[in-house]
Protein backbone atom coordinates (compact mmCIF):
# COMPACT_ATOMS: atom_id res chain seq x y z
CA UNK A 1 0.00 0.00 0.00
CA UNK A 2 1.71 2.96 -1.22
CA UNK A 3 -0.15 5.39 1.76
CA UNK A 4 -2.26 5.41 4.58
CA UNK A 5 -4.42 8.43 5.77
CA UNK A 6 -5.15 9.37 9.26
CA UNK A 7 -6.67 12.15 10.35
CA UNK A 8 -6.58 11.85 14.37
CA UNK A 9 -3.73 13.37 16.88
CA UNK A 10 -3.09 11.18 19.24
CA UNK A 11 -5.44 12.38 21.63
CA UNK A 12 -8.32 11.61 19.16
CA UNK A 13 -6.91 8.58 18.95
CA UNK A 14 -7.26 7.67 22.09
CA UNK A 15 -10.77 8.58 21.32
CA UNK A 16 -11.07 6.38 18.88
CA UNK A 17 -10.50 3.07 21.05
CA UNK A 18 -13.40 4.20 22.95
CA UNK A 19 -15.50 4.20 20.01
CA UNK A 20 -17.16 7.48 20.78
CA UNK A 21 -16.71 10.97 19.53
CA UNK A 22 -15.14 13.81 21.69
CA UNK A 23 -14.18 17.01 22.23
CA UNK A 24 -11.04 17.53 20.38
CA UNK A 25 -11.90 17.81 16.65
CA UNK A 26 -12.21 13.96 16.03
CA UNK A 27 -13.93 11.86 12.75
CA UNK A 28 -17.65 11.29 13.26
CA UNK A 29 -17.34 7.71 13.99
CA UNK A 30 -20.31 4.70 13.22
CA UNK A 31 -19.47 1.43 13.85
CA UNK A 32 -22.13 -1.08 12.43
CA UNK A 33 -22.18 -4.36 12.25
CA UNK A 34 -24.26 -7.79 12.11
CA UNK A 35 -25.99 -9.30 9.15
CA UNK A 36 -23.33 -10.73 6.75
CA UNK A 37 -25.82 -11.52 3.88
CA UNK A 38 -25.98 -7.37 4.09
CA UNK A 39 -22.24 -7.01 4.53
CA UNK A 40 -22.05 -5.59 0.80
CA UNK A 41 -25.10 -3.70 0.81
CA UNK A 42 -24.21 -1.78 3.98
CA UNK A 43 -20.50 -1.55 2.55
CA UNK A 44 -21.29 0.26 -0.16
CA UNK A 45 -23.88 3.05 1.03
CA UNK A 46 -21.36 5.14 2.57
CA UNK A 47 -20.19 6.59 -0.57
CA UNK A 48 -23.54 8.16 -0.51
CA UNK A 49 -23.04 10.12 2.58
CA UNK A 50 -19.31 11.34 1.50
CA UNK A 51 -18.26 14.66 0.26
CA UNK A 52 -16.69 14.29 -3.37
CA UNK A 53 -13.70 15.85 -2.11
CA UNK A 54 -11.24 15.35 -0.83
CA UNK A 55 -11.74 11.95 -2.54
CA UNK A 56 -13.19 8.91 0.17
CA UNK A 57 -11.07 5.85 1.21
CA UNK A 58 -12.37 2.45 1.62
CA UNK A 59 -10.61 -0.21 2.85
CA UNK A 60 -11.57 -3.71 3.22
CA UNK A 61 -10.26 -7.09 5.03
CA UNK A 62 -9.06 -10.05 2.90
CA UNK A 63 -12.22 -11.95 3.53
CA UNK A 64 -14.70 -8.38 2.62
CA UNK A 65 -15.95 -9.38 5.82
CA UNK A 66 -15.23 -5.86 7.29
CA UNK A 67 -15.15 -2.84 5.59
CA UNK A 68 -13.88 0.92 6.81
CA UNK A 69 -14.43 3.98 4.98
CA UNK A 70 -12.95 7.25 5.91
CA UNK A 71 -14.21 10.95 4.10
CA UNK A 72 -15.17 13.88 4.90
CA UNK A 73 -19.39 14.53 4.80
CA UNK A 74 -20.51 18.04 4.95
CA UNK A 75 -16.12 18.86 5.94
CA UNK A 76 -15.98 17.13 9.05
CA UNK A 77 -13.73 13.79 9.16
CA UNK A 78 -15.84 10.60 9.37
CA UNK A 79 -15.52 7.25 9.71
CA UNK A 80 -17.95 4.67 8.97
CA UNK A 81 -17.15 0.98 9.80
CA UNK A 82 -18.97 -2.38 9.21
CA UNK A 83 -18.13 -5.62 10.31
CA UNK A 84 -20.07 -8.75 9.05
CA UNK A 85 -20.21 -11.48 11.76
CA UNK A 86 -24.01 -12.66 12.15
CA UNK A 87 -27.25 -11.27 12.27
CA UNK A 88 -27.54 -12.05 15.74
CA UNK A 89 -24.61 -9.95 16.91
CA UNK A 90 -26.51 -7.23 15.16
CA UNK A 91 -29.56 -7.61 17.77
CA UNK A 92 -27.26 -8.77 20.90
CA UNK A 93 -24.36 -6.44 20.63
CA UNK A 94 -26.45 -3.31 21.13
CA UNK A 95 -29.14 -5.40 24.29
CA UNK A 96 -25.44 -4.05 26.23
CA UNK A 97 -24.52 -1.07 27.40
CA UNK A 98 -22.00 0.61 25.29
CA UNK A 99 -19.14 0.42 28.44
CA UNK A 100 -19.45 -3.61 28.26
CA UNK A 101 -16.45 -4.98 26.57
CA UNK A 102 -19.58 -7.76 25.58
CA UNK A 103 -20.95 -5.18 23.27
CA UNK A 104 -17.75 -4.40 21.29
CA UNK A 105 -16.99 -6.03 17.60
CA UNK A 106 -14.06 -6.46 15.64
CA UNK A 107 -13.69 -3.65 13.03
CA UNK A 108 -11.08 -3.24 10.34
CA UNK A 109 -8.16 -1.12 11.60
CA UNK A 110 -7.28 0.98 8.34
CA UNK A 111 -4.02 2.68 9.78
CA UNK A 112 -2.71 -0.76 10.03
CA UNK A 113 -1.06 -1.57 6.56
CA UNK A 114 -0.69 -5.61 6.54
CA UNK A 115 -1.49 -7.03 3.11
CA UNK A 116 -3.08 -4.24 1.89
CA UNK A 117 -3.11 -3.49 -1.48
CA UNK A 118 -3.50 0.12 -3.52
CA UNK A 119 -5.13 2.17 -3.47
CA UNK A 120 -6.68 2.16 -6.48
CA UNK A 121 -8.95 4.84 -7.80
CA UNK A 122 -12.32 3.25 -8.48
CA UNK A 123 -14.98 5.17 -9.84
CA UNK A 124 -19.07 4.24 -9.43
CA UNK A 125 -20.74 3.59 -12.96
CA UNK A 126 -24.39 5.19 -11.34
CA UNK A 127 -23.26 8.47 -10.86
CA UNK A 128 -19.52 9.09 -11.59
CA UNK A 129 -18.43 9.23 -7.88
CA UNK A 130 -14.87 8.55 -7.10
CA UNK A 131 -12.91 6.96 -4.65
CA UNK A 132 -9.79 5.20 -3.38
CA UNK A 133 -10.04 1.26 -3.25
CA UNK A 134 -7.59 -0.33 -0.72
CA UNK A 135 -8.23 -4.25 -0.14
CA UNK A 136 -6.87 -7.21 1.03
CA UNK A 137 -5.77 -5.81 4.47
CA UNK A 138 -4.80 -8.47 7.16
CA UNK A 139 -7.57 -10.31 8.57
CA UNK A 140 -6.05 -10.05 11.80
CA UNK A 141 -5.79 -6.05 11.21
CA UNK A 142 -8.72 -5.58 13.39
CA UNK A 143 -9.65 -2.88 16.55
CA UNK A 144 -12.12 -3.83 19.10
CA UNK A 145 -15.28 -1.07 19.46
CA UNK A 146 -18.76 -0.44 20.93
CA UNK A 147 -21.15 -1.05 18.29
CA UNK A 148 -23.61 1.89 17.68
CA UNK A 149 -26.08 0.09 15.14
CA UNK A 150 -26.70 -3.31 14.44
CA UNK A 151 -27.87 -5.00 11.20
CA UNK A 152 -29.95 -8.00 11.80
CA UNK A 153 -31.75 -9.98 8.34
CA UNK A 154 -34.26 -10.93 10.93
CA UNK A 155 -36.83 -10.08 13.84
CA UNK A 156 -35.56 -11.22 17.31
CA UNK A 157 -38.18 -13.76 17.16
CA UNK A 158 -37.21 -15.62 14.49
CA UNK A 159 -33.65 -16.76 15.45
CA UNK A 160 -34.48 -20.57 16.63
CA UNK A 161 -31.98 -22.59 15.23
CA UNK A 162 -29.43 -25.33 15.73
CA UNK A 163 -26.68 -26.30 13.53
CA UNK A 164 -23.87 -27.85 14.10
CA UNK A 165 -25.33 -29.84 16.63
CA UNK A 166 -24.10 -27.96 20.06
CA UNK A 167 -24.39 -24.72 18.87
CA UNK A 168 -27.93 -23.24 19.38
CA UNK A 169 -29.35 -19.49 19.22
CA UNK A 170 -32.72 -18.82 20.94
CA UNK A 171 -34.97 -16.38 19.81
CA UNK A 172 -34.01 -12.64 21.20
CA UNK A 173 -36.11 -10.03 22.78
CA UNK A 174 -35.62 -6.95 20.59
CA UNK A 175 -38.55 -4.88 22.09
CA UNK A 176 -35.99 -2.56 24.15
CA UNK A 177 -34.06 -1.50 20.84
CA UNK A 178 -35.42 0.83 18.11
CA UNK A 179 -35.09 -1.17 15.56
CA UNK A 180 -36.06 0.47 12.04
CA UNK A 181 -37.04 -1.06 8.56
CA UNK A 182 -34.73 -0.89 5.79
CA UNK A 183 -34.18 -2.50 2.47
CA UNK A 184 -35.36 -5.84 1.43
CA UNK A 185 -33.09 -8.18 1.66
CA UNK A 186 -33.15 -11.04 -1.21
CA UNK A 187 -31.92 -14.50 -0.93
CA UNK A 188 -31.24 -17.03 -3.57
CA UNK A 189 -30.47 -20.75 -3.46
CA UNK A 190 -27.21 -21.76 -5.34
CA UNK A 191 -25.99 -25.00 -6.51
CA UNK A 192 -22.85 -26.17 -7.90
CA UNK A 193 -21.32 -25.91 -11.10
CA UNK A 194 -21.47 -30.35 -11.40
CA UNK A 195 -25.52 -30.40 -11.10
CA UNK A 196 -27.08 -30.95 -14.38
CA UNK A 197 -30.62 -31.94 -15.56
CA UNK A 198 -31.40 -34.36 -17.90
CA UNK A 199 -31.64 -35.10 -21.68
CA UNK A 200 -35.24 -36.44 -22.90
CA UNK A 201 -34.10 -39.90 -23.05
CA UNK A 202 -32.70 -39.50 -19.54
CA UNK A 203 -28.80 -40.67 -20.25
CA UNK A 204 -27.12 -37.70 -20.32
CA UNK A 205 -26.67 -33.74 -19.41
CA UNK A 206 -28.41 -31.56 -21.06
CA UNK A 207 -27.16 -28.03 -18.90
CA UNK A 208 -27.96 -26.22 -15.74
CA UNK A 209 -31.41 -27.17 -13.97
CA UNK A 210 -33.83 -24.48 -13.89
CA UNK A 211 -34.96 -24.81 -10.48
CA UNK A 212 -36.29 -26.46 -7.49
CA UNK A 213 -39.59 -26.70 -5.73
CA UNK A 214 -39.80 -25.81 -1.81
CA UNK A 215 -41.04 -28.95 -1.13
CA UNK A 216 -37.98 -30.03 -2.86
CA UNK A 217 -35.51 -27.93 -1.19
CA UNK A 218 -37.35 -28.36 1.94
CA UNK A 219 -35.98 -32.33 1.64
CA UNK A 220 -33.06 -31.61 0.27
CA UNK A 221 -31.90 -29.58 3.11
CA UNK A 222 -33.62 -32.03 5.77
CA UNK A 223 -31.02 -34.72 4.34
CA UNK A 224 -33.95 -36.90 3.03
CA UNK A 225 -32.82 -36.56 0.45
CA UNK A 226 -29.33 -36.74 -0.14
CA UNK A 227 -28.40 -37.70 -4.39
CA UNK A 228 -29.46 -36.00 -7.06
CA UNK A 229 -30.86 -38.38 -8.77
CA UNK A 230 -33.76 -39.12 -6.70
CA UNK A 231 -34.84 -35.98 -7.74
CA UNK A 232 -34.18 -36.39 -11.76
CA UNK A 233 -30.83 -34.95 -12.10
CA UNK A 234 -27.31 -35.50 -11.67
CA UNK A 235 -23.60 -34.48 -11.66
CA UNK A 236 -20.87 -34.55 -14.06
CA UNK A 237 -17.08 -33.89 -13.47
CA UNK A 238 -14.40 -31.85 -15.40
CA UNK A 239 -13.03 -34.18 -16.40
CA UNK A 240 -16.08 -35.66 -18.30
CA UNK A 241 -18.54 -32.93 -19.12
CA UNK A 242 -20.58 -35.14 -21.00
CA UNK A 243 -21.04 -38.40 -19.22
CA UNK A 244 -23.20 -38.36 -16.19
CA UNK A 245 -21.63 -39.54 -12.59
CA UNK A 246 -23.20 -43.01 -11.30
CA UNK A 247 -24.03 -41.59 -8.13
CA UNK A 248 -24.42 -37.88 -7.00
CA UNK A 249 -24.37 -37.06 -4.07
CA UNK A 250 -25.27 -33.74 -2.04
CA UNK A 251 -23.04 -31.57 -0.52
CA UNK A 252 -25.10 -29.39 1.72
CA UNK A 253 -23.16 -25.27 2.03
CA UNK A 254 -25.29 -24.24 5.45
CA UNK A 255 -24.77 -21.36 7.77
CA UNK A 256 -24.36 -21.76 11.45
CA UNK A 257 -27.24 -20.85 13.98
CA UNK A 258 -27.40 -17.16 14.62
CA UNK A 259 -27.27 -16.29 11.00
CA UNK A 260 -29.76 -14.24 9.78
CA UNK A 261 -29.66 -15.65 6.44
CA UNK A 262 -29.93 -19.25 7.79
CA UNK A 263 -33.01 -17.79 10.11
CA UNK A 264 -34.60 -16.16 7.37
CA UNK A 265 -34.37 -19.55 5.26
CA UNK A 266 -36.07 -21.32 7.96
CA UNK A 267 -38.49 -18.69 8.18
CA UNK A 268 -39.63 -18.71 4.78
CA UNK A 269 -38.44 -22.03 3.01
CA UNK A 270 -38.58 -24.64 5.58
CA UNK A 271 -42.14 -24.73 6.63
CA UNK A 272 -42.56 -28.14 7.55
CA UNK A 273 -39.34 -30.19 7.69
CA UNK A 274 -36.01 -28.87 9.83
CA UNK A 275 -32.61 -27.99 8.73
CA UNK A 276 -30.28 -30.81 9.66
CA UNK A 277 -27.91 -29.75 12.42
CA UNK A 278 -25.34 -32.63 11.56
CA UNK A 279 -22.02 -31.61 10.17
CA UNK A 280 -20.41 -34.41 7.91
CA UNK A 281 -17.71 -34.19 5.00
CA UNK A 282 -21.21 -33.60 2.95
CA UNK A 283 -22.90 -31.02 5.60
CA UNK A 284 -20.67 -28.25 6.13
CA UNK A 285 -21.28 -25.15 8.22
CA UNK A 286 -20.06 -21.65 8.01
CA UNK A 287 -20.22 -18.88 9.92
CA UNK A 288 -20.16 -16.14 7.07
CA UNK A 289 -21.51 -15.75 3.69
CA UNK A 290 -18.06 -16.03 2.45
CA UNK A 291 -17.34 -19.35 4.13
CA UNK A 292 -20.83 -20.67 2.02
CA UNK A 293 -19.64 -18.85 -1.29
CA UNK A 294 -16.14 -21.38 -0.55
CA UNK A 295 -18.01 -24.33 0.14
CA UNK A 296 -20.40 -23.91 -3.38
CA UNK A 297 -17.32 -22.92 -4.99
CA UNK A 298 -15.05 -25.74 -4.01
CA UNK A 299 -18.10 -28.79 -4.19
CA UNK A 300 -19.41 -29.08 -7.40
CA UNK A 301 -22.41 -31.19 -6.44
CA UNK A 302 -22.95 -28.30 -3.34
CA UNK A 303 -26.37 -26.58 -3.15
CA UNK A 304 -26.29 -23.62 -0.55
CA UNK A 305 -28.21 -20.48 0.39
CA UNK A 306 -27.12 -16.47 0.36
CA UNK A 307 -27.72 -13.26 -0.35
CA UNK A 308 -28.88 -12.94 -4.30
CA UNK A 309 -25.88 -9.91 -4.85
CA UNK A 310 -23.36 -12.85 -4.31
CA UNK A 311 -24.18 -14.40 -7.88
CA UNK A 312 -21.88 -11.84 -8.72
CA UNK A 313 -19.25 -14.06 -7.37
CA UNK A 314 -20.27 -16.92 -10.24
CA UNK A 315 -20.69 -14.41 -12.95
CA UNK A 316 -18.06 -14.03 -15.41
CA UNK A 317 -15.47 -11.79 -14.40
CA UNK A 318 -16.23 -12.81 -10.58
CA UNK A 319 -13.84 -14.38 -8.34
CA UNK A 320 -15.41 -17.62 -8.63
CA UNK A 321 -16.79 -17.48 -12.03
CA UNK A 322 -18.63 -20.39 -13.16
CA UNK A 323 -18.27 -22.11 -10.32
CA UNK A 324 -21.78 -22.30 -8.85
CA UNK A 325 -25.19 -20.49 -10.21
CA UNK A 326 -28.99 -19.67 -8.78
CA UNK A 327 -31.74 -21.79 -9.65
CA UNK A 328 -35.24 -20.62 -9.00
CA UNK A 329 -37.66 -20.95 -6.33
CA UNK A 330 -41.41 -22.32 -7.30
CA UNK A 331 -40.25 -20.72 -10.39
CA UNK A 332 -39.12 -17.73 -9.78
CA UNK A 333 -35.98 -15.97 -9.10
CA UNK A 334 -34.80 -12.66 -6.54
CA UNK A 335 -33.12 -11.42 -9.80
CA UNK A 336 -34.00 -12.44 -13.16
CA UNK A 337 -31.91 -11.81 -16.05
CA UNK A 338 -33.99 -12.46 -18.83
CA UNK A 339 -36.95 -9.76 -17.73
CA UNK A 340 -37.50 -5.76 -18.29
CA UNK A 341 -37.72 -5.32 -14.70
CA UNK A 342 -35.09 -7.96 -13.29
CA UNK A 343 -36.26 -7.66 -9.43
CA UNK A 344 -40.10 -8.37 -10.44
CA UNK A 345 -40.45 -11.93 -9.07
CA UNK A 346 -39.34 -10.19 -5.97
CA UNK A 347 -41.53 -7.15 -5.68
CA UNK A 348 -44.73 -8.60 -7.15
CA UNK A 349 -44.24 -11.74 -4.45
CA UNK A 350 -43.51 -14.82 -6.97
CA UNK A 351 -40.15 -15.29 -4.73
CA UNK A 352 -40.42 -16.23 -1.07
CA UNK A 353 -36.72 -16.08 0.40
CA UNK A 354 -36.82 -12.38 1.44
CA UNK A 355 -36.55 -10.28 4.32
CA UNK A 356 -36.79 -6.55 5.53
CA UNK A 357 -32.92 -5.48 6.82
CA UNK A 358 -33.46 -4.43 10.28
CA UNK A 359 -31.20 -1.34 11.61
CA UNK A 360 -31.27 -1.76 15.47
CA UNK A 361 -30.20 1.45 17.93
CA UNK A 362 -30.20 1.82 21.85
CA UNK A 363 -33.04 4.26 22.44
CA UNK A 364 -30.50 6.73 24.08
CA UNK A 365 -28.43 9.90 22.12
CA UNK A 366 -24.36 8.67 21.52
CA UNK A 367 -23.76 12.32 20.59
CA UNK A 368 -20.51 13.72 18.65
CA UNK A 369 -22.80 13.47 15.74
CA UNK A 370 -22.72 9.84 15.64
CA UNK A 371 -27.01 10.35 15.79
CA UNK A 372 -26.94 12.62 12.64
CA UNK A 373 -24.53 10.14 10.48
CA UNK A 374 -26.83 7.17 12.00
CA UNK A 375 -29.91 8.50 11.15
CA UNK A 376 -28.36 9.80 7.76
CA UNK A 377 -26.73 6.00 7.03
CA UNK A 378 -30.80 4.74 7.54
CA UNK A 379 -32.25 7.04 5.26
CA UNK A 380 -30.21 5.93 2.60
CA UNK A 381 -31.07 2.58 3.19
CA UNK A 382 -34.61 3.16 2.83
CA UNK A 383 -35.00 4.82 -0.32
CA UNK A 384 -35.31 3.49 -3.71
CA UNK A 385 -33.15 6.36 -5.12
CA UNK A 386 -30.40 6.19 -3.46
CA UNK A 387 -30.78 2.18 -3.26
CA UNK A 388 -30.30 2.39 -7.07
CA UNK A 389 -27.15 4.37 -7.59
CA UNK A 390 -25.28 1.41 -5.79
CA UNK A 391 -23.91 -1.80 -7.42
CA UNK A 392 -26.24 -3.91 -4.63
CA UNK A 393 -29.04 -2.06 -5.45
CA UNK A 394 -29.42 -3.90 -8.46
CA UNK A 395 -30.18 -6.61 -6.57
CA UNK A 396 -32.08 -5.21 -3.10
CA UNK A 397 -35.19 -3.34 -3.35
CA UNK A 398 -37.07 -0.56 -0.75
CA UNK A 399 -40.40 -1.09 0.19
CA UNK A 400 -41.89 1.68 -2.20
CA UNK A 401 -40.88 -0.40 -4.50
CA UNK A 402 -42.12 -3.55 -2.90
CA UNK A 403 -45.76 -4.86 -4.18
CA UNK A 404 -46.05 -7.02 -1.13
CA UNK A 405 -45.12 -6.31 2.50
CA UNK A 406 -45.02 -9.05 5.79
CA UNK A 407 -45.22 -8.22 8.67
CA UNK A 408 -43.40 -10.90 10.02
CA UNK A 409 -40.25 -12.88 8.83
CA UNK A 410 -42.32 -15.79 7.98
CA UNK A 411 -45.16 -14.27 6.15
CA UNK A 412 -48.05 -14.04 5.09
CA UNK A 413 -48.01 -11.84 2.04
CA UNK A 414 -49.88 -9.00 2.07
CA UNK A 415 -50.47 -6.96 -1.55
CA UNK A 416 -51.08 -3.49 -1.53
CA UNK A 417 -53.68 -1.63 -2.95
CA UNK A 418 -54.36 -0.90 -6.43
CA UNK A 419 -53.60 -2.47 -9.45
CA UNK A 420 -50.50 -3.78 -10.90
CA UNK A 421 -49.47 -4.02 -14.24
CA UNK A 422 -45.68 -4.26 -13.92
CA UNK A 423 -46.51 -7.43 -12.31
CA UNK A 424 -48.21 -8.96 -15.08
Amino acid sequence: MTSTLKYMPILAGALALAGWAGTVEAQVQLNAGGSSAGRNFMSDIPLNLCDAAPLPNRFASADNNKITWTCNRGGSPSIIRYSATGSSDGVNKLLQPPGNPASNMLFLDHTLTAGCTGPVLTTRPTDGKQYNNTTGCGNGNTISLPVHMGASDVQGSSFNQTGPLGTTVLPLNDSSLNSQVGAIVPFAIYVGKGVVRLNAAGTGPAGQIDGLSRLQIEQIFARSVTDWTRLGFGTVTDAAPGTLEATSPITLCLRTAGSGTKAAFDQTLMLNATETALASATVIFSSSTSGVLSCLAANRRSIGYMDADQVVSFNPGGASAGLAYVVSVDGGLANDPSLTDRKRDLKCGRFAYWTALRLNQRTTPIGGGTDALMTAFISNVQAAATIAQIPTGAFWASDEEMVVSKNSDRGPLIWKAGPHPECR
